[in-house]
């Protein structure tokens, strides 16, 4: 098959979507509006000046008849928009007859609720789809309530790679309490909220060290914050880092903290999972369809300093016990139902039922 997937160049899942798919013996392509090179993929940059990963995009509409030019010259079997707003409206105008969209979060559990002409975008993007992936049970209900015809609307999470992502190498140093965040510094992501909560712990957690692995557009505020917190002595920033580098950093870490206000599906949560580290994050949906509070690690509410810091130190106090818990339980989630390779079969069949029907 010829697949010409429509995303920003830039993202993770873009590259990882086109290179399994080449992998598999595709032929991909990629329409992106940021200039980049990826092995195997045959890459059509439009320019479209800056793209914010914030979102926000919408000139970028303004480039749809470009797009719908390099549609009809690749002639893709599939034509498949990552991202419902910016990328999945700008592609729904290309009138592809095999055109799919997959939501990959706050496109849709967010932007929707910025205003009238979000809701109505994504719907008109929504009704020319022929098929819709979601990542959780939230988000479905979401295009439910938008008015999507549910039959073309498919619950996919993406999920890990076990090869980079397991607990094989996990090796934890008595010496230290280590606790890692792997989301990105943005506004999305909360993490002042994970600083404050540092700072009541401080003091009880003699041998704590924090990993902030992330990049964003608050790295220099959030910095700054640590300073002014007095934590910065044992908070290390590493910016950008690929796979590798967090597969390593959660198997040396006894806890993982996720706070994000709004998720698709928590990848970084399934990461941490999949490499044994004890996982606290926030009590929403994303992260309710993985962790049982109290059983395979703590769901906190949003914004609840206090309780965020409650919990790390409860799972200081008594961590092996809590691990020992989770541990099983976690290894059993990720197999049944957060292994990337498996989930995307079920992509492929309905790339190759939608080219042969």
């Amino acid at each position: 098959m010829r697949i010409c997937y429509f995303a920003d160049g830039k993202s993770f899942h873009t590259i990882r979507w086109c290179e399994h798919f080449y992998s598999l013996g595709h032929e991909i392509h990629l329409i992106t509006f940021s200039a980049v090179e990826i092995p195997n993929v045959q890459v059509h940059v439009v320019n479209s000046g800056d793209v914010k990963v914030t979102g926000g995009n919408w000139k970028l509409i303004k480039n749809f008849r470009r797009v719908k030019d390099l549609v009809r010259t690749i002639n893709p079997d599939i034509f498949h928009a990552l991202y419902a707003t910016s990328y999945g409206v700008t592609g729904a105008l290309s009138k592809h007859q095999n055109y799919i969209i997959t939501a990959l979060g706050s496109d849709l559990l967010l932007s929707p609720q910025r205003s009238f002409l979000y809701r109505l975008a994504i719907k008109f993007a929504f009704r020319r789809a022929k098929w819709i992936t979601v990542m959780s049970q939230q988000m479905s209900d979401v295009a439910r309530d938008l008015g999507t015809d549910m039959s073309k609307v498919a619950i996919v999470p993406f999920g890990v790679n076990p090869d980079v992502f397991n607990a094989n190498q996990r090796k934890l140093t008595e010496s230290e309490f280590v606790v890692t965040s792997t989301r990105n510094l943005e506004k999305v992501y909360n993490i002042p909220h994970f600083l404050k909560a540092l700072a009541l712990v401080k003091d009880k957690i003699p041998n704590l060290k924090v990993n902030l692995m992330g990049f964003g557009s608050l790295e220099k505020e959030l910095k700054k914050m640590t300073v002014d917190l007095g934590i910065s002595d044992f908070i290390t920033f590493w910016g950008r880092v690929n796979q590798s580098q967090i597969a390593t950093a959660l198997n040396n870490s006894h806890v993982f903290v996720s706070v994000s206000l709004s998720d698709g599906n928590n990848i970084s949560l399934n990461e941490a999972m999949a490499c044994d580290a004890f996982c606290i994050a926030t009590n929403i949906p994303a992260n309710q369809q993985w962790i049982e509070d109290g059983v395979n690690g703590f769901l906190v509410e949003i914004n609840d300093v206090e309780a965020l810091a409650d919990r790390i130190l409860q799972a200081y106090s008594n961590y092996q016990l809590l691990h020992d818990k989770a541990s099983p339980i976690n290894k059993k989630i990720i197999e049944e139902k957060g292994i990337w390779a498996n989930n995307m079969k079920v992509v492929e069949k309905k790339y190759q039922e939608m080219v042969t029907h």
